[in-house]
């Protein structure tokens, strides 16, 4: 099962590669460290 999930992995991440990722064009420009706290928040007791 190991390899089935690391070939369709690998094979997804190559599909975006040639596609460009735009989460990734732009997680340069959104400064995340602002929305940590609201996360945070929403999260606390689920863990």
């Amino acid at each position: 099962m190991n390899n089935l999930t690391d070939f369709a992995l690998n094979e997804e991440y190559k599909r975006l590669q040639s596609v460009g990722d735009k989460l990734a064009e732009i997680e340069s420009l959104i400064n995340w460290k602002l929305f940590r706290q609201i996360l945070e928040s929403m999260y606390i007791g689920l863990l």
